[in-house]
C-alpha cells in the first residue's frame, strides 16, 4: 500500500492546498513571462535596426579617411588648371591631361558619395562653411564673397568645410 492510501488525512490536506492556490497567480505569472517575451522581442528588433544602420554607415563612410587624403590632390590639380599657360601645342596637351586626370579623380570620388559643398546660393552656413575673413560690404551681410577652398560632403556628412570670405554690414560713421 502507498502512503496516501494509508493516511486519508494527508490526501485531504494535499487536495486542500491545491485548491488554496489561486488561479490568478498563474495568470500573473503568464503575464509576467509574456511581458518579458515582448520586451526581449522589442530588444532584438532594436538590435537588428541598430546593426543595419551601423552596416550602412560602414558601407557609406568607409572611404571617408581616404577621400579626405585625396582632396588636396584635387585642389592641386584645380590650381594647376587655374594658372595661365602658354598656347603652344605641348602646353595644350599637358593641360588636357591634367583636366582628364581631374575629371577621373572627381568621378571616382563621386562614385564613393563625395561631392562639393554648394556655395551657389551665396549664403553663409556655419554647418558647411568656415569664414576665414569678414569684409565690410554695403550689401546684405553674411553673403559669401569668395571661396578660397572648396568644401566637400560625403553622402550627408561634412568631409571638409568650404573656406570662404563673408560680407559683414558696413559700419556707418
Amino acid at each position: 500500500m502507498s502512503e496516501t492510501e494509508q493516511d486519508p488525512q494527508a490526501t485531504e490536506t494535499a487536495s486542500a492546498e491545491a485548491e488554496a492556490l489561486p488561479e490568478t497567480d498563474w495568470r500573473a505569472e503568464a503575464d509576467k513571462f509574456r511581458n518579458e517575451y515582448l520586451r526581449s522581442l522589442a530588444d532584438m528588433e532594436n538590435l537588428r535596426k541598430r546593426t543595419e544602420k551601423q552596416m550602412l554607415d560602414a558601407r557609406n563612410y568607409a572611404v571617408e579617411r581616404f577621400a579626405r587624403e585625396l582632396l588636396p590632390v584635387v585642389d592641386s590639380l584645380e590650381m594647376a588648371l587655374a594658372t595661365s599657360t602658354g598656347e603652344d601645342e605641348a602646353m595644350r596637351q599637358f593641360r588636357q591631361g591634367i583636366e582628364n586626370t581631374l575629371q577621373l579623380l572627381i568621378g571616382a570620388l563621386g562614385n564613393a558619395g563625395v561631392r562639393p559643398v554648394d556655395v551657389e546660393n551665396g549664403r553663409f552656413d556655419p554647418n558647411l562653411h568656415q569664414a576665414i575673413a569678414m569684409v565690410e560690404d554695403p550689401g546684405e551681410p553674411n553673403r559669401i564673397l569668395a571661396t578660397h577652398q572648396k568644401g566637400y560632403l560625403i553622402h550627408d556628412r561634412l568631409l571638409r568645410p568650404s573656406m570662404v570670405s563673408v560680407s559683414k554690414a558696413a559700419t556707418s560713421q
